[in-house]
């Protein structure tokens, strides 16, 4: 994610985005916590896990699905 974000993101406003990316991210966390924990105290562990997997899963197919072709300012022989 903060890769992804250093890529799109304007040098000028770096630590801004990075801020925000941070924050979203243990926002995120917290809410996966709170739907995971009711889960798990009524259905049991199994269907916790269950949608923590189907959540990561769902993460990555609209990762590799929503990336651009190529990134800004970026060559093909750049690093």
């Amino acid at each position: 994610m903060f890769g992804l974000t250093e890529r799109v993101v304007p040098p000028a406003r770096l630590s801004e985005a990075m801020a925000f990316a941070t924050s979203a991210l243990v926002g995120g966390q917290a809410l996966a916590l709170a739907v995971t924990g009711r889960l798990a105290e009524s259905y049991g562990p199994a269907t916790a896990f269950g949608a923590a997997s189907l959540a990561a899963a769902l993460a990555c197919a609209i990762a590799l699905t929503a990336r651009p072709a190529s990134y800004p300012g970026r060559t093909a022989t750049s690093p």
